[in-house]
């Protein structure tokens, strides 16, 4: 395989995209003054855009053309799938020269296309990848609909050639007589000479004198990647970036100034996601108003732009529907974006994303709090069908995690039976619910750190908002007596073992809601909408549901603790007000913690009918 490239950097600040690029760290920056042979390429008439960005994708950074920002060119040393490793990758998937270590292929029922000339093939008879991807282009390969990955694992010139002309697809079968005759015969030289040979050359087909310029053109184009090699940079060399400098020498042999007096593009375009009935939301950022920005996206993106994420100043963004008859509704994003969004706190409860179904914006004055890749994922996450299966995946995983937590206490109680530190007494009794309570509040911690992802705020880490919220706090004492509290099983006659009781009573109280409350609730909040505060009243699912597990788990562990209520009641009517009470307990601690954003004054409202039911056990009703 012909190895040609030499390191070059250029990088996206921030998330990706833009126009002033720093070199990573530990790769070797491009210095073009160190090519003489860079100065023989003849120079465009005019000065050419920069097209070209290295923008931070899930997968790491890729290369992407401003026109054809559907496609992204990943580029790395260790690339060699097999078909079967071909297949697995995403639909819309090209493999260049070499990435892929099997047969040429073109499967148009897979989207997977692999250009090469090396294995599975008579290479004599077989065209170079670059003279194979310009007939896909030129054959008209949707490369505009929907999201395309471009896999390489070295760029020689002609691996190089085939990035450009998949990257400029829709100017490749737009060229100019002018500019056609400037690139095809490049092309064609690349290709006979790396396909078959130095030798090769002679017999492609161009005259003489076209022949001595293409060869004087490509060994420019070469030195570039023999520099690199002699000054030993090679190995540590930035492919994305040689790529992208190679990309700009190739546009000044190609394009004139005039070629681009329509082209436009905005400041800096952090990144696009999929959000269903084959739109795109784009987030990015420009100097220019919002219909503007519009304007110039939809040259870029045709049809395919649904909404637009506009950031006009740093932490203000402009959220714009394009798609009006799409069944796109803005209102479900800004209900997610509101939801994810840490600078949403409730203070003062305006403070939110919101406005019309066609144009709304971020909160105000303080901005977002969330990075531009940040919004575009919630935005993809926003329109994502979910189907039942997976919303009831989520409810098992609650329900697993709950029976973990109750694993972590029941294994805390046995310990302390075996090494016979407790015993059958009020005492007794407390230090063993205030051991599992402060195990499970560990546990719960840890699982909440784990599965939130650093977004602790979502699972209800985070100061109290509003104050309506104090309304629920009576029914939450009332579910309590009812049954919706867990107090020791033994109860203190005096006064020796009353402090271990209110102790353990409290921490009960901790543990319950940062399992409850935070970790299930948290699991379950993305699904469906719920209250927010100082808005509308209503029991959302994933209250219903957290107070339904909190209600079978009171039932399940009532044989561990005294009387489910605190009521003198008809023993048949034990289990109907244990299991009222404890539903009723768990829908108001529920709404506290939506409308208060927060599972701490859930806490603080539980701790106080939990003291309340052992007043009640302790003094009577």
């Amino acid at each position: 395989m012909d190895s040609r490239s030499a390191p070059a950097a250029k990088t996206d600040d921030d998330d990706g995209g833009g126009k002033n690029p720093s070199p990573r760290g530990g790769l070797v920056p491009f210095d073009s003054s160190r090519v003489d042979m860079l100065e023989s390429l003849p120079e465009s008439e005019g000065d050419l855009p920069d097209r070209y960005d290295i923008r931070e994708k899930d997968t790491g950074p890729a290369l992407v053309c401003r026109e054809a920002p559907g496609l992204a060119v990943h580029l790395d040393r260790s690339y060699s799938f097999s078909e079967a490793e071909a297949r697995k990758l995403p639909a819309r998937s090209i493999l260049l020269d070499g990435a892929g270590a099997f047969a040429p292929l073109v499967d148009d029922s897979a989207l997977l296309f692999n250009l090469d000339h090396h294995q599975g093939c008579s290479r004599a008879f077989t065209l170079s990848t670059c003279e194979q991807a310009l007939i896909l282009v030129s054959k008209g390969l949707e490369l505009d609909v929907g999201d395309w990955g471009v896999f390489a694992n070295e760029p020689d010139l002609d691996t190089v050639f085939a990035i450009w002309i998949l990257l400029n697809h829709r100017r490749v079968r737009e060229l100019s007589p002018e500019a056609r005759d400037r690139i095809i015969p490049l092309i064609r030289l690349e290709g006979a000479i790396d396909a078959n040979g130095l030798e090769i050359a002679e017999l492609c087909g161009l005259p003489q004198d076209v022949l001595a310029v293409e060869k004087e053109r490509l060994d420019a184009l070469h030195a570039i990647e023999l520099e690199s090699k002699r000054s030993g940079h090679w190995a540590t060399a930035d492919l994305a970036s040689y790529t992208r400098e190679l990309l700009l020498e190739i546009d000044k042999l190609v394009f004139r100034s005039a070629d681009f007096q329509d082209y436009s593009s905005i400041d800096k375009e952090y990144g696009h996601v999929e959000i269903g009935q084959g739109k795109v939301a784009v987030v990015c950022r420009d100097e220019g108003g919002i219909y503007d920005v519009e304007r110039r996206l939809k040259k870029v993106w045709g049809e395919r732009l649904g909404i637009i994420a506009l950031e006009k100043d740093r932490n203000h963004y402009t959220l714009r529907r394009v798609a009006t008859l799409s069944g796109i509704e803005l209102e479900s994003a800004y209900n997610k974006l509101n939801l994810l969004d840490p600078a949403v706190d409730g203070r003062p409860a305006t403070k939110r994303w919101g406005g019309s179904d066609d144009i709304g914006g971020s909160p105000r004055p303080t901005g977002t709090g969330l990075s531009a890749r940040e919004i575009a994922k919630i935005l993809k996450l926003t329109y994502k069908k979910v189907r039942p299966i997976q919303h009831l995946q989520r409810l098992a995983t609650a329900g697993l995690w709950v029976l973990v937590l109750a694993l972590v206490g029941g294994v805390g109680v046995l310990g302390l039976r075996h090494l016979e530190l407790s015993e059958a007494t009020p005492q007794g009794s407390a230090m063993e619910m205030g051991t599992a309570a402060l195990l499970v509040s560990l546990t719960a911690w840890a699982l909440t750190r784990q599965v939130s992802r650093g977004w602790m705020w979502l699972y209800g880490w985070r100061r109290p908002a509003g104050l309506d919220w104090w309304f629920l706090v009576p029914l939450v004492i009332a579910g309590a007596l009812a049954g919706g509290a867990w107090i020791p099983s033994e109860l203190p006659s005096d006064r020796s073992a009353l402090g271990w009781t209110v102790g353990a009573c409290l921490l009960m109280a901790l543990a319950t809601e940062l399992g409850f409350r935070g970790l299930v609730h948290g699991l379950l909040i993305l699904d469906h909408p719920v209250q927010t505060a100082g808005g509308k009243w209503f029991v959302s699912r994933p209250n219903f549901y957290s107070a339904a597990i909190f209600t079978a788990a009171t039932c399940g562990f009532s044989m561990l603790w005294i009387a489910p209520h605190a009521f003198s009641v008809p023993e048949t009517w034990h289990w109907p007000m244990m299991v009222v009470g404890a539903m009723l307990t768990g829908l108001s601690l529920g709404a506290i913690r939506e409308r208060a954003l927060s599972l701490w004054p859930c806490v603080l409202a539980l701790g106080l009918g939990q003291l309340a039911r052992l007043a009640f056990g302790l003094f009577g009703a």
